[in-house]
């Protein structure tokens, strides 16, 4: 690709929310919620997996434990994957676990979601695969025309390899990551050392397969104002990691793990010369897409 220099806010439609809903805020993984990030100029991050008799859902956790509500226990403890047919959970509420304001919300089909896609090029859905099949994904997306809008997610070079050839035309978006979180007040310096470790390892399998196969990157960052140091990875790494990967025509976001509930955070991301973020806080990313997008129309 080309990338957009004399444009800085041209990308900020790779933002992503994290599971679709962030921490608290929308149910993660419903259609309603995705709806809601695509009308908000983000795009989202959901994950897919298929019910026992084959239909692809968008559902994060191997049960309906934690998101479900007014099903008995026996049922919300059965892995979906492998006990529980379509009809069993397709009008199952799965919003009220954050209020009874989104009792309404149920789990989507993937083909209800790509549907809803269609016709607007900028609503991205950056599938994390549970099991689902890359090829499943790859069919379905394709049927509703709409495989330019969906971007296999995970954190393995090798899976981005795997769908690129296996899927003409396919995206994909590579996250870099690891854990346990460093410390709050970022001072421990082999917390630091180990995270940057870890990023350097990913960057040396993506350097030994030439950056091919990755569409979009997405870093996982932390970040205090208060520390001497503010980000984890430090701020110096993390711009070598963009503009390395600009250099190939790569954009980057970040999801700021730590610090990602201040508008602070997103607005120093994008000065380090990152195209686009991820969040667990909807509301706050949405408004500085906004900011971004206003302060550019204005230079103009």
């Amino acid at each position: 690709m080309q990338f957009p220099l004399s444009d800085r806010t041209s990308l900020l439609h790779l933002s992503h929310v994290h599971r679709g809903g962030g921490k608290a805020e929308r149910p993660d993984n419903t259609l309603e919620t995705f709806r809601w990030c695509w009308e908000n100029g983000s795009a989202l991050e959901c994950d897919c997996r298929r019910t026992k008799d084959g239909v692809g859902i968008m559902l994060h956790d191997e049960t309906l434990r934690r998101t479900a509500r007014g099903i008995p226990d026996a049922l919300a403890d059965r892995p979906v994957s492998t006990e529980l047919d379509w009809a069993e959970i397709k009008d199952v509420d799965v919003g009220s676990y954050l209020s009874p304001d989104f009792a309404h919300h149920r789990i989507p089909r993937i083909e209800d979601v790509f549907a809803a896609m269609r016709g607007h090029p900028k609503w991205l859905c950056f599938v994390d695969e549970k099991g689902a099949g890359p090829g499943y994904i790859a069919d379905r997306a394709r049927e509703a025309g709409v495989l330019e809008q969906v971007y296999y997610s995970g954190p393995s070079v090798a899976k981005a390899l795997e769908w690129v050839d296996a899927v003409p035309g396919g995206k994909t978006m590579l996250w870099i990551g690891t854990w346990p979180v460093p410390k709050p007040e970022h001072t421990d310096a082999a917390d630091i050392a180990r995270f940057e470790a870890h990023y350097e390892k990913v960057m040396g399998e993506v350097r030994a397969a030439n950056f091919r196969g990755i569409s979009v990157v997405s870093l996982h960052s932390y970040y205090n104002p208060t520390a001497a140091e503010p980000f984890v990875p430090r701020a110096s790494v993390l711009k070598a990691l963009v503009d390395e990967f600009h250099a190939h025509g790569i954009p980057v976001c970040s999801i700021p793990f730590a610090g990602g509930d201040s508008e602070e955070a997103y607005f120093k991301l994008f000065d380090l010369g990152f195209d686009g973020f991820s969040s667990d806080y909807p509301s706050v990313m949405f408004s500085v897409i906004h900011k971004l997008s206003q302060r550019h129309a204005t230079a103009d």
